[in-house]
């Protein structure tokens, strides 16, 4: 692992980015697919008159399929991923008020024994539940660096080998399966045309 993996001690984001490129177990893959859609459609219709912002949100609806009830723990999730990226323990997302690091955001989530694996706020895989069974993941990838899209789609590949999976991207309004290597390439391309 190159210093760039393993240099960053703390992964700091904004409340916005938490949970919109996700993960979820095969089971779950029609219940994503129409959430998927539900949002599409949902961004349309609420959209608001200026075309600046919107006049709702869609909340984004957790599958009842999770991995949770897959079994995948976090002791296997972190085996399978530390070799890919680091674990980065500090991780913080806020609103923007809580961006000053000498301020406590009341509405903020501060976790100091995180299992967050990646480089920093543009690339990271985010694991959530309770122990010992991981019930979400989560990542980022606002980036268009190769080495870190590579390192990303090895963390993908990974928690699939644990788990087949899913992909659900609400920024790029896609999912499919990781073990889809054609829709894989895919949306990494896409990944790197978005940052661009």
């Amino acid at each position: 692992m190159t210093d760039e993996f393993a240099a960053v001690t703390k992964i700091h984001i904004h409340e916005d980015e938490w949970g919109m490129r996700c993960l979820h177990p095969l089971a779950a893959a029609s219940e994503v697919a129409a959430d998927l859609r539900e949002a599409e459609a949902a961004s349309g219709a609420n959209r608001a008159p200026d075309g600046v912002g919107w006049i709702d949100v869609h909340v984004i609806a957790a599958p009842a399929h999770d991995y949770a009830a897959a079994g995948l723990t976090f002791a296997q999730a972190d085996a399978a991923l530390t070799p890919i990226m680091p674990r980065v323990r500090r991780f913080v997302a806020t609103a923007s008020a809580g961006f000053d690091e000498g301020a406590q955001d009341p509405l903020g989530s501060y976790e100091d024994d995180a299992y967050c694996y990646g480089v920093d706020a543009s690339c990271f895989v985010k694991l959530d539940g309770n122990e010992p069974l991981v019930q979400q993941i989560w990542y980022a990838a606002d980036t268009e660096d190769p080495a870190r899209l590579d390192r990303l789609r090895q963390a993908i590949i990974a928690v699939d080998r644990l788990v087949p999976s899913v992909i659900a991207d609400y920024w790029l309004d896609c999912a499919g399966s990781v073990a889809d290597g054609e829709f894989l390439d895919r949306y990494i391309r896409m990944l790197v045309q978005e940052d661009e």
